[in-house]
């Protein structure tokens, strides 16, 4: 089944029912895409620094708060956050998701790719680790191991490497579920995704689109998210991996995607004077922190950057999209599609 995306003018059909037709099951929500402060932030290592500051605990609250049935924790290449909400919260557990956004790599290209994988454990985690670095073996192991995963953002490392089409169909080739809502996204994303959905299936293949938020702090969690059936957490992911979904996606924008960078670089300089961060830091560490500061402050260079990327993605966006409507004669309407 391919989702719906509320609030954008897509919906499943609606027919005539008799009386006797048993009732929908009920849709519960799940922010499929959230942050804490066990993710690291991979780019500067050597500053020690968090790609989020908030407290497993408090996404949680917020996210039940908004209204999410389920709380999946994906950080990056750790499944910390999760399991320290799981000592955190005992008697929340039958709410709770493991989860964890691998970073694995597309080998004849060097391409980044992220893909968010549910249910794991411990064991799982270790394994999903070592093989991380191929993007194939990394899929192959999953499918093997029938564990739900979902490539993120799919144009968020895409600089024409390949030619659209011929990267869209190795996407689609490798991964039955996308992230087609994600608020940190530009303008442009879920749309450029919808036309990747509907490339696929003009090759037959149909394809499942979620949402999550992928929020590093607490304001927007829960923006994006997904919704299906499922009694309990198990239930939910197995109506997920079966296609029986659809997601609500919001943008947050870029002023405050930019407002939310500048917040986490003052939480990593407050943060230098707890106990806890300076048990962590050297020499090197402090240095670069300190070399770091009058670039982040005075010249705006976390600002400079941020502007260029969104440019450069909206750019990629609005070109892909076009390849693959070129691609489809005649398109069909997403609630067309269910």
């Amino acid at each position: 089944m391919l989702p719906c995306r509320d609030g954008g003018g897509y919906h499943p059909a609606v027919s005539d029912a008799s009386s006797d037709t048993p009732p929908a099951p009920t849709l519960r929500r799940c922010d499929l895409h959230l942050h804490t402060r066990h993710s690291s932030w991979g780019h500067a290592r050597v500053l020690r620094a968090r790609d989020s500051y908030s407290h497993p605990a408090d996404v949680f609250d917020r996210a039940k708060a908004a209204g999410m049935d389920y709380v999946a924790i994906t950080d990056h290449d750790s499944i910390e956050g999760a399991l320290r909400l799981l000592e955190q919260r005992p008697g929340r557990a039958a709410e709770i998701i493991v989860g964890e956004e691998v970073e694995t790599r597309l080998p004849d290209t060097g391409q980044r790719l992220h893909v968010n994988v549910f249910g794991l454990d411990e064991t799982a985690h270790r394994e999903v680790q070592r093989l991380r670095g191929d993007v194939h073996d990394l899929v192959a192991w999953l499918r093997r191991r029938r564990l739900l995963f979902v490539l993120n953002h799919p144009f968020w490392s895409y600089r024409f490497q390949k030619r659209p089409r011929a990267y869209v169909e190795e996407i689609l080739g490798l991964f039955d579920h996308i992230e087609v809502a994600n608020s940190t996204m530009p303008a442009g994303h879920v749309e450029a995704a919808e036309a990747m959905l509907r490339y696929g299936l003009a090759l037959g293949l149909r394809k499942t689109a979620v949402g999550g938020s992928d929020a590093h702090v607490l304001d927007h969690v829960a923006s994006s998210y997904t919704l299906a059936p499922g009694g309990t957490a198990t239930e939910w992911l197995a109506s997920v991996s079966r296609g029986e979904c659809r997601y609500v996606a919001s943008s947050i924008g870029f002023p405050r995607l930019l407002s939310h960078i500048y917040r986490a670089i003052g939480h990593y300089y407050a943060g230098l004077l707890a106990p806890e961060a300076r048990a962590s830091m050297r020499p090197l560490n402090y240095l670069a922190a300190a070399a770091f500061l009058p670039g982040a402050t005075v010249l705006g260079v976390p600002a400079i950057l941020a502007c260029l990327n969104e440019i450069k993605q909206r750019s990629v966006l609005a070109l892909t999209r076009r390849s693959l409507e070129r691609g489809v004669t005649a398109p069909a309407p997403l609630e067309a599609l269910d």
